[in-house]
């Protein structure tokens, strides 16, 4: 299959890792999905990889979140794909999609999708967005026709990463890519990442919390080391979200969505202030926590994720679809 080129923006110098610029769809490959296909789309250029599911009903698009790539939805895809026609791209940046050094803002993830949303998946179709994901879908929401979405713990407001854990783990895993390194060795090392917990006094190194097994810690490495490190920086110091007004943003969604909480003293990022400020600027939104998931929701138990995302579309799906009969 032929790639589309693409073009990058001369925009200021950034931190970046060496020699680690991957060429698409080459490096750190995991196998597909049973019955599912990958291919390409250029956006404006961008060469966007995604992987398309069986067409066992409606249409639904997952967005991933920062530093991760469609795999991250793995243990979601069997239940899925067969109620679903399921589309996951690899946002610009992450993946096997294109690097385009310094255009990695939440509007310019959102115009790919958009246009991906438009000239390839079927009309009007389900969003469900995780971290990063989930705001790259309110924005694609505010601008396309799609039917629902979910957010997965999104942080609604940019000035909550500088005060969560994230920030931290996204400034040290920028720091461990740019050095460099082989997937055992980034593996390695974001288990030694020293965080700040809520209640607790000392730092926690990342592999000491449940749930990182060396298997999920080498999956994180996967992803990361397929992510350029401009996403991390502009995360950190902000940039990403320049044009990323909620207050503006939100109320131009008509769909019905859903806010999936984790618990904000297990890591989760979407607050309970964001949480009722997102209701009072959405049209029609539904909210459920889980008290017992922090950030990673469906990664941590995927099951009450699962019932929730099918429970929600059952519902609105449903009703869309007599409205239009």
């Amino acid at each position: 299959m032929e790639i589309p080129s693409q073009t990058a923006p001369s925009e200021g110098h950034i931190l970046r890792r060496p020699a680690l610029q991957t060429q698409v769809g080459t490096a750190l490959v995991v196998p597909l999905p049973p019955g599912f296909k990958e291919s390409f789309f250029s956006a404006g250029g961008v060469p966007i990889h995604y992987l398309e599911g069986p067409c066992n009903g409606p249409p639904l698009l997952l967005l991933h979140g920062t530093a991760r790539d469609w795999n991250s939805f793995s243990v979601l895809l069997p239940q899925l794909s067969l109620r679903f026609h399921v589309f996951l791209p690899d946002l610009r940046g992450h993946g096997a999609s294109g690097h385009v050094p310094c255009a990695y803002r939440v509007s310019q993830f959102a115009d790919d999708i958009c246009e991906f949303v438009r000239r390839v998946v079927p009309p009007d179709p389900a969003l469900f967005g995780h971290s990063l994901g989930g705001i790259v879908a309110l924005s694609i929401a505010a601008r396309c026709g799609v039917s629902a979405v979910i957010v997965g713990d999104s942080m609604i407001s940019p000035k909550n990463l500088t005060s969560s854990i994230y920030h931290t783990i996204f400034v040290q895993l920028r720091d461990l890519l740019v050095q460099g390194g082989s997937q055992e060795h980034i593996a390695h090392g974001i288990g030694k990442f020293q965080l700040q917990l809520p209640g607790i006094d000392e730092l926690v190194a990342i592999a000491e919390l449940p749930g990182n097994t060396p298997s999920v810690l080498l999956e994180w490495a996967r992803s990361a080391l397929q992510t350029d490190t401009d996403v991390l920086t502009m995360a950190v110091e902000g940039s990403a979200y320049d044009q990323w007004r909620p207050e503006s943003i939100l109320p131009q969604i008509s769909c019905p969505v859903l806010l999936l909480q984790g618990n904000p003293e297990l890591d989760a990022l979407l607050t309970d202030f964001d949480v009722e400020a997102a209701k009072r600027l959405l049209a029609c939104v539904e909210h459920i926590k889980f008290p017992l998931l922090g950030h990673a929701l469906f990664m941590q138990r995927p099951d009450p994720v699962l019932t929730a995302i099918t429970g929600f579309l059952d519902r609105h799906l449903c009703k869309s679809s007599a409205a239009t009969d």
